[in-house]
């Protein structure tokens, strides 16, 4: 199988007919490099995304996500979304969050950051281009902002409060 090498984030495959069940197709990664703060309780996105476009209808799309942040003390929400539609949900269940990478740390003086991390195995049984994608939002009670790539304190400090970089990966694989 030959690959081409698409401006330095990406591997295509150039042909995938007759390859295996399994067969990792295409390679794509997005990255966010910058920090974002999040002071509403509405979802919005935050510059990690990342498109692909299947090179079959049967392919299925396994969605890495790393994302760095902080939470404030309690759960904060971040969601994976595939174009408009959440995935790696978990069931509902009352009036608990179900969110595919929450953040949720115990109280600190601090305001450490965290990681949140994912892997989802999507089927979109499409051709199309896909946008994958995550949305933060400040806690859902209004009283706690959402950090991403940073601490809540951010000092300027060598020995405290690392900037991170997130990413979010997609690999095809032949279904």
């Amino acid at each position: 199988m030959a690959l081409t090498k698409l401006n330095n984030q990406s591997l295509t495959a150039v042909t995938s007919a007759g390859l295996p069940s399994g067969t990792v197709l295409q390679v794509v990664q997005g990255v966010k490099s910058d920090t974002s703060v999040l002071t509403s309780t509405t979802f919005t996105d935050i510059g990690l995304s990342a498109n692909i476009t299947p090179s079959s209808a049967s392919s299925k799309i396994l969605v890495s996500v790393q994302l760095w942040g902080y939470s404030g003390h309690y759960v904060s929400p971040n969601r994976l979304m595939r174009g408009t539609t959440q995935i790696g949900v978990a069931p509902n269940a009352g009036n608990r969050p179900s969110t595919a990478l929450p953040f949720s740390l115990p109280p600190s003086g601090d305001g450490p950051i965290t990681v949140a991390t994912v892997q989802v195995l999507d089927s979109p049984a499409t051709t199309s281009q896909i946008t994958y994608k995550v949305q933060s939002a400040a806690r859902a009670d209004g009283t706690q902002s959402s950090y991403i790539n940073r601490s809540e304190s951010d000092r300027d400090t060598a020995s405290y409060d690392p900037r991170t970089v997130s990413y979010i990966t997609l690999t095809e694989i032949a279904g």
